[in-house]
This record gives structure tokens, sequence and C-alpha cells, in this order.
């Protein structure tokens, strides 16, 4: 199973839970219940000018991207002002809240795990009162107390075909991957990161034994996905499930970037189930059974 559609602003909402408790707060949400997940909430948040989050906790792990603007985020007792490249993980049960204090706009990508509950099926999101924070100071990523908090760069980003980041995965020529959010991050039930192929990377046919989101941020990549093949630009997102066949593969003369979403957190090993590894066997079934 997979779904495939793209991020459009005029169709963000502000969420049913949220109506009472910020103010120019909207979610395009591309990957719940409602495409067949069962394991991840996915979506881009948008948040005008002046606006904010009042503070709440959930009943689930959260990790977020900046992708625009500059947020301050309140998480326990703390207060950041971030920016476009930091991320973050945002444990079970963790007092949070955001504010948009500029004249500009704010938006970044969220990530939720295990799967926020359906409005009318039972709360997992609980508002507890308090003000907003209106400032805050940029994360110190050098102290233990901000250890759930990070920034990416272009210099942070591996080498091609070298040493891979993410655990299971053997590096492969023209991608590299930036891990964000994963296990040694502290995280639980997800992992985020950023992924780039080079032009002619490619990926065979897969698949897992958790689900992952796609949000394509530069450039072009054509993705297969159950036997179905698509040409994904910026802005467009694929979510497969448990058990899609999926490839990927840079067909264009530029670099392709999207920042990827995986929940359950998966396994230290056999992440990857690829075709090609067990096409042999199936030839050799077929032979057997002729003879």
């Amino acid at each position: 199973m997979h779904s495939v559609s793209k991020i459009e602003e005029a169709a963000a909402q502000t969420p049913q839970l949220y109506g009472s408790h910020s103010t120019g707060f909207r979610r395009a949400t591309y990957v719940d219940h409602r495409v067949g997940s069962v394991h991840m909430g996915v979506g881009v948040c948008f948040l005008n000018p002046k606006g904010a989050i009042s503070p709440h906790v959930h009943s689930f792990e959260e990790s977020f991207y900046v992708l625009e603007g500059n947020p301050i985020v309140q998480i326990g007792e703390k207060s950041y002002a971030l920016g476009p490249g930091n991320f973050g993980l945002i444990s079970t049960g963790v007092l949070h809240a955001w504010r948009n204090a500029s004249n500009g706009r704010v938006r970044w990508l969220e990530m939720q795990a295990p799967q926020p509950r359906a409005a009318d099926y039972g709360k997992d999101t609980f508002f507890v009162g308090g003000v907003v924070a209106s400032q805050g100071a940029p994360p110190d990523l050098g102290d233990p107390a901000d250890k759930l908090l990070g920034y990416f760069d272009e210099a942070q980003l591996p080498r091609p075909g070298g040493p891979s980041q993410m655990e299971g995965f053997n590096p492969t020529t023209g991608v590299a991957i930036k891990m964000f959010v994963d296990r040694s991050f502290g995280a639980i039930h997800q992992s985020l990161f950023l992924i780039q192929y080079l032009p002619g990377a490619k990926i065979d046919l897969h698949d897992h034994t958790f689900e992952e989101s796609y949000l394509i941020v530069s450039e072009r990549v054509r993705a297969k996905a159950d036997g179905k093949t698509y040409d994904l630009g910026p802005g467009a997102v694929i979510w497969t499930s448990v058990g899609c066949l999926h490839s990927f593969d840079n067909v264009g003369t530029e670099p392709v970037r999207w920042i990827e979403t995986q929940a359950p957190l998966p396994p230290a090993k056999e992440v990857f189930r690829f075709e090609r590894e067990w096409a042999h066997l199936a030839e050799k079934e077929k032979t057997a059974s002729q003879g």
C-alpha cells in the first residue's frame, strides 16, 4: 500500500484540537490513518506572523525539522530561537509550545509516532495552560541539556558512498544520508533524516517492516511503489506501508533531496529486503518445478 500527494498550503487546516489553543496555526497532513497508515502522523505545519500554539503535551513522540522562518520553541523549562535546518525530538509527555514572533512565515515538518488518535476516538494531546514564551536563545548543541536538538548544514552531508549513518544500510553509490533523529539521538518510536541522490543514483526494489514517508525538497526523482511509477518534484510526498515494494532513481542532472521519516523505529539489522537478493531462488524454484 502507498499514497502520493502534494503539499498545498491553501489546503492546510487548523487541527480540531488546536482550534481554541492556537492562533495562525495550520497543518497540511500527508500521512495519517486516512491514507492507510497505522504507525505515523506526518505533516507540514504553518505558523503565521505573531501566531502561537499554547503549551501542551502528547502521549506520543514528536520530531520536527524547520523548513522556513524563525520560530521560538518552548521545550520543557527552556525556550529556543530556531531557524531553517534546526531539528529536534520532543519526547513523550514533554511540555512544549510554539510562537512566531517575527513578521515572516514559519514552516516545519512534523513527525509523530505512535500515530495520533483520530479526534473522535480518544485524546492524546492535552493543553495544560501557561504562557507561550516570547523569546528564546539559540540551542547550545554542546550542552547535554540541549541534546535533543540539532542543526544541519551542508558541511554535515556525508560523502556519497562513504560510511553510512543509518543502521543496517550499506553505502550505495551516489547516495548520502544525514540522520537527524534516530535511536542514537534518543528516539524510541521513529527516525527522521535527509537523503540525497546524485544524478544516476538509484536504490533497487525493496520493502521494510516499517512505514516510511518522503517529502521532496529539491529537484526530481522517479519513484516506484506497488508497480506504479511517479515523477516527484519539490512539495510532492509519498508514503509507503509495511511490505510495499518501492524504489527510487535520480534520472535527472542535479542532486535530488528529500526528508524521510520512519516508524516504528527500524531494527538494527535486516532493515532492507531487496528483491534482487532473492531472485536467484525464484529462478531455481522455477527450474526445479520444470524438471
